[in-house]
């Protein structure tokens, strides 16, 4: 009892900044540097050359036909993209044309290393171990489903900012420099990310706890201006059909527990087909059987990071399906053909990344013996499928191999003011970037 009662009252308080050299900026960096380094391995050639949908068709030539920096805060499809523009102005500006595509997905693997290091001097609001911390870091680089769509461009920047979201919440700032980085951080992501609105139930833990204002405040500017956006701006989408709610419910169960369980859509149409519904039940089984425990064994915080967790991964699935609902996502209604042609592109990303994190939280939860078990787990998942079966960009268009005949386009006298290069993914509603001759010659 008493005991019980030590770990409890252990669990009620904020954990202490962890010693040694990984409070230093070095250790930050080098996180960085290495996530950026392996997020790029885990993509084919040609992808890194490859400019992927907004990231051409919608953000650079947004910044090619208007120049100013102001052009960051228009919106696009009902919201903000303030990072993704931001970085696509910088791009245009300050690297050659020759250089676009490549420096566009280098950036957003950059990015994405930084969520890692911030999720990672988060993350010790809960945690001294380094290894817990770099279980929680290492999700948004390892996850099984993000190459395919989201990993390496800008368009999809914001499924790791929602990510992001809920650690920065959580952690309390000691120092004005931490402040600052954490609350510039908070800001971005709500001007990049409006669905960071489903964490807003988080302020209501420790809601007295003054270090926590700054970061919440960021956020919730950073939301206020998305909403304002999407009113004054509604999102169109023309595709979208009356959603199946049947179907909104099971798009959890296979871009929730069965992407990061089975790892690629051809698997878990394989599963399903031969064997039903019974083993993504049983996965899903296994990560609310965790939640339970963590929910039974663990303090305030690990029960309100595990509600935050698995609610974000709920909401994020179900939301994606329904607003975006079409026949390729009604899952109660596919037969042996439709499962074949099942996809688990960028829906699959969030839901997969949030029940990733329950468990170092639940090795946290139980002790060293569980820690190194759930640890150990989440690696050889996450190792398993960290080469992915494809990606949406792999075979290009190549953007420098198109600039050639660009340039040729461009040089009579009589040419146009300007000539397009193909994106990926091809067929899609925008071409290419209209790029200016001028920028050719």
């Amino acid at each position: 009892m008493a005991v019980s009662l030590a770990r409890r009252r252990a669990h009620s308080v904020p954990a202490a900044a962890p010693a040694g050299g990984w409070r230093t900026p070095v250790a930050y960096g080098l996180i960085v540097i290495v996530s950026t380094l392996v997020s790029l391995a885990r993509l084919p050639a040609p992808a890194i050359g490859t400019l992927w949908a907004e990231d051409g068709g919608v953000f650079i030539n947004d910044v090619l036909k208007n120049a100013g920096l102001r052009n960051i805060f228009s919106p696009y499809q009902g919201y903000l993209h303030v990072v993704p523009r931001g970085i696509a102005w910088l791009v245009v500006k300050v690297i050659p044309i020759d250089g676009w595509a490549i420096a566009v997905t280098v950036a957003a693997c950059l990015v994405v290393g930084a969520v890692a290091a911030l999720v990672f001097h988060c993350s010790s609001a809960l945690s001294e171990n380094v290894w817990t911390r770099l279980g929680f870091a290492a999700v948004p680089i390892l996850v099984a489903a993000s190459p395919e769509e989201a990993l390496g461009n800008l368009a999809n920047l914001h499924w790791y900012f929602l990510y992001l979201a809920p650690w920065l919440l959580l952690k309390s700032t000691r120092t004005w420099v931490e402040r600052i980085i954490l609350t510039v951080a908070a800001l971005l992501v709500g001007l990049t990310e409006i669905q960071t609105a489903m964490f807003l139930p988080l302020y209501l833990y420790r809601l007295r706890d003054k270090t926590l204002w700054g970061t919440r405040i960021a956020l919730l500017v950073g939301v206020g201006a998305q909403v304002f956006t999407t009113l004054s701006f509604p999102r169109t989408n023309p595709d979208a059909q009356p959603a199946n709610w049947l179907s909104v419910f099971y798009a959890w169960f296979i871009e929730g527990p069965s992407a990061v369980v089975f790892g690629t859509a051809g698997q878990v149409a394989r599963v399903v087909i031969r064997f039903g519904w019974v083993p993504v039940a049983l996965t899903a089984a296994v990560f609310l059987a965790g939640f339970v425990v963590i929910l039974v064994r663990g303090g305030s915080r690990e029960r309100v990071t595990a509600c935050a967790l698995l609610g974000g991964s709920i909401v994020a699935a179900c939301a994606a399906v329904a607003l975006n609902f079409t026949d390729f996502f009604d899952y109660a209604g596919f037969n042996e053909s439709d499962w074949a042609g099942v996809h688990l592109g960028r829906y699959a990303v969030v839901p997969s990344m949030f029940l990733l994190a329950l468990l170092p939280l639940l090795g946290e939860v139980v002790g060293r013996t569980g820690r190194a078990a759930t640890i150990s787990v989440m690696t050889v998942l996450m190792l398993v499928y960290f080469f992915p079966v494809s990606v949406g960009r792999e075979f290009g268009p190549v953007w420098a191999d198109f600039l050639p005949q660009a340039r040729q386009a461009c040089a009579p006298s009589n040419a146009g003011p300007v000539t397009i290069v193909p994106i990926a993914p091809t067929g899609w509603i925008v071409k290419g970037v209209s790029v200016p001759c001028q920028l050719l010659k």
